[in-house]
């Protein structure tokens, strides 16, 4: 893997492997706390994953060995804090992409960024950032994608890699290494251009763009048209024809 654009960055070159972990992501974060030096692109890549954390406050159940799971340690001090979607939109569009080179189904990022094959959720993407001043000091970039396992409590709403392509023997190490390589790359893009371009490709990609579809507003159903999110990371939908915006819990997707 080259690095042209962020020196001495690779990500996953310093992986540390863990049969098995409550959470990948609070692993990467007690290293940080002991203060001791940690290579940016330091990887956390676990066999087991038991407390594995979502957005809103869920959880990630992982079956033991069956799944790709990791935390990856960034360093994105080019980015203030009114930035910090971009990198969500970043991770998101890096694992699109590499997920895309494995199946032939639509791939979407499902806001914020939930990554779907059809109607059907098949990572989980959790970024937890510490700030310092205007500017991003650190960010912990937590990944759970489901690859092997084939059998899910909530079937219908889940999928995987091995579901997919009717094949259940990928090795995780392995896929792991694209993922970084993927991950390198649309970092180094962030780096080098702008966050726009990065956004830009985001919203091409968003799951329900531009149909009308059901949502849950303040305990309240609503029907409306997902027109983009911008870079505060604000949803804006068509609700009623006035467009109105949307942070996280504000609203939510009524999937069947």
């Amino acid at each position: 893997m080259q690095n042209n654009n962020i020196s001495g960055l690779i990500i996953g070159q310093n992986t540390i492997y863990l049969d098995k972990v409550a959470s990948t992501n609070d692993y990467l974060r007690d290293l940080l706390s002991n203060f001791k030096p940690l290579a940016e692109g330091t990887a956390i890549l676990a066999g087991e994953q038991f407390q594995g954390k979502g957005q809103r406050g869920s959880t990630w159940v992982s079956e033991p060995g069956k799944n790709l799971t990791t935390s990856i340690l960034l360093k994105p001090h080019f980015l203030s804090i009114a930035q910090q979607f971009a990198l969500s939109a970043t991770v998101a569009i890096a694992v699109v992409n590499w997920l895309k080179r494995k199946t032939e189904q639509d791939v979407t990022v499902k806001w914020p960024n939930d990554i779907y094959v059809g109607n059907k959720k098949i990572v989980g993407i959790l970024i937890e950032n510490k700030l310092k001043g205007n500017k991003i000091e650190a960010s912990i970039v937590g990944i759970g994608i489901n690859i092997n396992q084939v059998n899910f409590d909530t079937a219908t709403t889940i999928t995987s890699l091995a579901v997919l392509t009717n094949k259940a023997d990928y090795v995780i190490k392995d896929l792991a290494v694209e993922l970084f390589d993927s991950i390198q790359k649309e970092y180094n893009n962030l780096f080098t251009q702008s966050w726009q371009p990065i956004l830009d490709r985001y919203n091409e990609s968003l799951f329900w763009k531009d149909q009308e579809r059901p949502f849950l507003v303040a305990g309240e159903k609503k029907t409306g048209i997902i027109k983009a999110v911008g870079i505060d990371g604000q949803l804006q939908v068509l609700i009623d024809n006035k467009l109105q915006k949307f942070n996280i819990k504000e609203i939510s997707h009524l999937i069947s």
